[in-house]
């Protein structure tokens, strides 16, 4: 058995403690929005998305077993739903950016009212970047800078090696990269043609 923070939580919840369950909710379903919104890209969906995670969490409590941490399996239902979704409406993938400025997200807000819309605006910019990858370069991003997880935590929440989620995460800012370079030389170009 996985040392699980919320092993008693969800024991509580198998018993049919609908109090424990909404406590559980509680405690996890900010993680459930965010993953779901960075994957689906739309805040209706991602809202959608996570009251079908915890009805399917819900049903499925009785036969978790606790051989991985519930976060862990919690997770893993949540990309499942929001990839089966996706695929309906087969809609992009809207999830991190850039390179050099993969740093800047997690950095701390500044405290004047400019250059937190700057910082804003560049985040955004990244994240629309980002969204612009392949899926599995989009995901390990997100995972590795938004939710600042560990390699080891991605390759458990992914089920993949380690080496392989390290290597995604290398693939993943060098296109990156790679897309934030070819805007600016656009931007440069298109600068050259206006004058």
């Amino acid at each position: 058995m996985v040392s699980d923070p919320l092993a008693e939580l969800v024991a509580r919840c198998q018993e049919g403690d609908v109090a424990a369950f909404r406590e559980l909710v509680q405690k996890t379903q900010d993680e459930v929005y965010n993953l779901a919104y960075r994957v689906l890209g739309n805040s209706q969906e991602a809202e959608d998305i996570v009251q079908e995670v915890y009805l399917r969490v819900w049903r499925a409590l009785p036969g978790f077993r606790g051989e991985a941490r519930f976060s862990s399996w919690l997770y893993r239902i949540t990309l499942n739903a929001c990839l089966n979704r996706r695929r309906e409406l087969r809609t992009q993938l809207h999830v991190l950016d850039a390179e050099e400025a993969l740093e800047q997200l997690a950095a701390p807000a500044h405290e004047n009212p400019v250059e937190l819309a700057i910082e804003h605006e560049r985040k955004a910019s990244l994240w629309r970047a980002v969204s612009r990858l392949p899926r599995k370069y989009r995901l390990v991003l997100t995972m590795f800078y938004q939710q600042q997880l560990s390699y080891k935590e991605i390759a458990e929440h992914l089920a993949l090696p380690l080496g392989t989620v390290k290597a995604h995460l290398n693939r993943a800012r060098r296109a990156l990269a790679g897309l934030l370079r070819r805007k600016r030389e656009k931007k440069s170009e298109d600068k050259d043609v206006a004058v």
